[in-house]
C-alpha cells in the first residue's frame, strides 16, 4: 500500500463537537462577538493530570458558542477539520443545553446544528450526521427533554441520528440514567454511551445491558477478557480515543490500547479524536501514534474503517454509497 494515512478514506464515531473547534474558529468567534477569551485554557497538553482537569476546557469554549451563526460555523470548521484528514464520514456529538446562554431554545440550538451539518456537506465531500449528548451531572427529566426533539421533530431527523450521555464518570453510575435511556431505546434512537473511560468496567457492563450498540472510550474493557468477549458476543463497537485517554489518564501508556488482542478476538472497535481542539489532535495523529508504536499497521486502516461503517448510525442507504465509493476495498 502506498497510500498515507491522510490518503486512506476513514470515517469518525467519537468527536465532540465543543471540544473539536479549532483554534481559529476560537478567536474569530470571540472578535466577532467581543468576547475575551483565555486560549490557554482552551486545551490541555500531555500534563493533564485528570478527566476533571480535562473537562475544564469546555467552560471557556463555551463562551463563544451561544449563538445561531456560532453554532453552523462550529459544524463546518470541524467537517473542515475532518476534510483534511481524509474523513468520509463524522458523527459529531453536542450537548444542546450548553448553548443556550444567550437566549437560544433547546430547538434552535438543535437546528442551527442541522444548518451547519448541511452547509459543511454543501462545502466538503463528507457525510456530516450529529448525535445528541445528555449529561451524567443531569436529570433523568433534563435529558428526556433534550431527546424528545430527535422523535417529535421530523425535520431534524435526517441529520441527528442517535443519542449519547457524557460527562464525568462516576463507578457503578449507568443505572442512575437508565430511564432516559430506556426512554431513547423506546423510542428507536440509536444509543452509544461514555462508560469504561475511568476504569470501572461494571459502568459498561451495564451500558450494554441498557441498550448500548456503541460504548464511548471503554478502554477499561481491554483487562477484561469476559466482557471483551461480551463486546463481540452483542456485537457492540468500541469508540476509541488515544490521545485524549492518555491526557484524562484513562491509560497510562498508549500500548494499553491492546488492538492486537481486539482484532484477535474480533471486538469491533474504531479510531476517533474525542476533542480535536482540547487535545491538539487531528484523526491522521491519532493512527500515527498507533502505527509508531506497532500496534496496527498501514493495511489494517482501510479493513478497520470499513468494518466500522456498520456501526454508523446513518441510514442504510447512505452507508452503502459510502461503501461503494470510498470503502469497498
Amino acid at each position: 500500500m502506498n497510500r498515507t494515512v491522510r490518503e486512506i478514506p476513514k470515517i469518525e464515531l467519537h468527536c465532540h463537537l465543543d471540544g473539536s473547534v479549532s483554534p481559529e474558529y476560537l478567536a474569530t468567534q470571540a472578535e466577532e462577538q467581543n468576547i475575551a477569551l483565555d486560549m490557554e485554557k482552551t486545551s490541555v497538553d500531555d500534563d493533564c493530570q485528570s478527566l476533571v482537569e480535562y473537562l475544564g476546557c469546555f467552560d471557556e469554549i463555551l463562551k463563544v458558542m451561544q449563538t445561531e451563526k456560532s453554532l453552523i460555523d462550529s459544524v463546518v470548521d470541524v467537517a473542515a477539520q475532518a476534510h483534511r484528514d481524509g474523513i468520509k464520514y463524522i458523527e459529531l456529538r453536542f450537548a444542546p443545553k450548553f448553548h443556550l446562554d444567550k437566549g437560544l431554545s433547546l430547538l434552535d440550538v438543535i437546528s442551527a446544528t442541522v444548518q451547519g451539518a448541511m452547509k459543511a456537506e454543501a462545502q466538503y465531500s463528507v457525510v456530516v450526521r450529529l448525535l445528541v449528548c445528555g449529561m451524567k451531572h443531569h436529570s433523568n427529566a433534563e435529558n428526556i427533554e433534550v431527546f424528545r426533539y430527535l422523535h417529535e421533530q421530523p425535520s431534524l431527523q435526517k441529520y441527528v441520528v442517535g443519542v449519547d450521555l457524557a460527562g464525568g464518570e462516576e463507578d457503578d453510575a449507568m443505572y442512575e440514567f437508565a430511564e432516559c435511556i430506556a426512554y431513547a431505546k423506546a423510542h428507536k434512537l440509536n444509543i452509544t454511551l461514555h462508560a469504561g473511560e475511568c476504569g470501572c468496567n461494571k459502568n459498561v457492563y451495564d451500558a450494554i445491558k441498557l441498550g448500548a450498540k456503541r460504548i464511548g472510550h471503554g478502554v477499561s474493557s481491554l483487562k477484561d477478557t469476559e466482557l471483551l468477549s461480551k463486546l463481540k458476543r452483542e456485537d457492540v463497537l468500541l469508540e476509541i480515543c488515544p490521545c485524549s485517554n492518555l491526557q484524562t489518564k484513562a491509560i497510562q501508556n498508549i500500548n494499553d490500547i491492546d488492538i492486537p488482542l481486539l482484532k484477535q478476538l474480533d471486538v469491533p472497535f474504531l479510531i476517533n479524536t474525542d476533542n480535536r481542539g482540547v487535545t491538539r489532535t487531528n484523526l491522521v495523529k491519532e493512527y500515527a501514534l498507533l502505527l509508531d508504536n506497532q500496534l496496527l499497521t498501514l493495511e489494517d486502516i482501510p479493513l478497520i474503517n470499513k468494518k466500522a461503517l456498520k456501526y454508523a448510525f446513518v441510514d442504510s442507504e447512505t452507508k452503502q454509497q459510502l461503501i461503494k465509493t470510498y470503502f469497498d476495498v
